[in-house]
């Protein structure tokens, strides 16, 4: 997973930026704000694990249906889109919504299906 050097850095950063109260008071608890981090990048790997685990049986079902090449075109288009997303997210929220097209993210189950379909 190419996102795993930058996703605690990034979690960390967008905690920070929106720890800004509707009074623009800045919280300066500390442990408080480590704490959201861990739960936060907690809770985003955890549901990237979830959607990769529900994910793996949709992929088997395209490459059935459609064939290795066009399964493979969708695969690396939803890992292009995630990570563009994951690029540009602004706010927590925007992390979670980038691992919606990881659904799709199953190169190797592709790269199986190819070659046992041809040899």
């Amino acid at each position: 997973q190419l996102q795993l050097p930058v996703e605690p850095f990034l979690v960390r950063s967008l905690i920070h930026t929106h720890s800004i109260d509707t009074k623009n008071n800045i919280r300066n608890d500390f442990d408080d704000e480590s704490q959201r981090t861990n739960q936060t990048y907690g809770r985003l790997t955890s549901l990237f694990s979830l959607i990769q685990t529900v994910g793996s049986p949709i992929v088997g079902t395209l490459l059935d249906w459609i064939g290795p090449r066009k399964t493979s075109i969708l695969v690396y288009g939803a890992s292009a889109l995630g990570y563009w997303m994951l690029s540009h997210a602004t706010s927590p929220g925007m992390l979670y919504w980038s691992k919606v097209p990881m659904l799709l993210q199953h190169a190797f189950l592709v790269g199986q299906a190819t070659v046992s379909r041809s040899c």
